[in-house]
């Protein structure tokens, strides 16, 4: 995947809209803002906003309905940025000067949430490195035990995927005293800090998700 960085005009657009967002007394941190066509943009979406994952045929399917979803006009993604440290904001290419302004300033805000809201303070800032290492990591595994083999692991872990309580950790029963830990154990109550969460809009039913992206984009009937 080809990424480009923004020509002059919009990095003077970029200049200014940083401005306004920090004088409104927004705090976030540096933001890379990159240019993709509708292609690459659907290719990054599909693998969940990040821009390197492990191998597995669900994100090919999940490309393949997002470029139809293009295709048809059905649905059409503005922009995608990532809570990270350095944040990394993804442009598309086709939008006009006017979509891109209020895509950037949306996304200055989406990173001052990022860096202050107190549910995303566990969330790891460097995302990205540790996305590209699970899928060095899958890749070791391939070469390994087989593709076939870890791809049938890979599938029976997504099987229970939405199974999954993120919350269940941080529930207490009605006995539990203040200050304790799900299971009868005491510990500090300030160590009992609730996961990060983020909702993902795209042409489908928003949905939470335990990753720190967000994706805006414009869905038709």
């Amino acid at each position: 995947m080809s990424t480009r960085t923004l020509p002059a005009h919009l990095r003077d657009m970029r200049r200014q809209i940083e401005v306004h967002a920090r004088a409104y007394g927004l705090d976030f941190w540096d933001v890379v803002f990159e240019v993709l066509g509708f292609d690459e943009m659907n290719m990054v979406a599909a693998y969940g906003g990040f821009p390197n994952r492990y191998p597995h045929w669900r994100f090919g399917m999940e490309y393949e309905r997002l470029a139809k979803g293009y295709e048809y006009g059905l649905s059409k993604i503005y922009e995608m940025v990532v809570n990270n440290d350095p944040s990394y904001a993804y442009l598309l290419e086709s939008n006009m000067d006017v979509d891109q302004k209020l895509v950037m300033a949306h996304v200055f805000g989406h990173v001052d949430f990022f860096k202050n809201n107190y549910m995303f303070q566990p969330t790891n800032r460097k995302m990205m490195d540790q996305m590209a290492n699970h899928a060095t990591r899958v890749r070791r595994y391939q070469d390994r035990f087989g593709v076939e083999v870890v791809e049938e692991f890979v599938d029976r872990c997504l099987s229970i995927e939405n199974l999954i309580d993120y919350h269940s950790p941080f529930v207490r029963s009605a006995a539990s005293p203040p200050g304790s830990a799900p299971g009868g154990s005491t510990c500090p109550t300030t160590s009992t800090r609730p996961r990060s969460w983020q909702r993902s809009s795209d042409a489908s039913t928003p949905r939470p998700r335990a990753s720190g992206r967000s994706r805006r984009s414009r869905s038709g009937t």
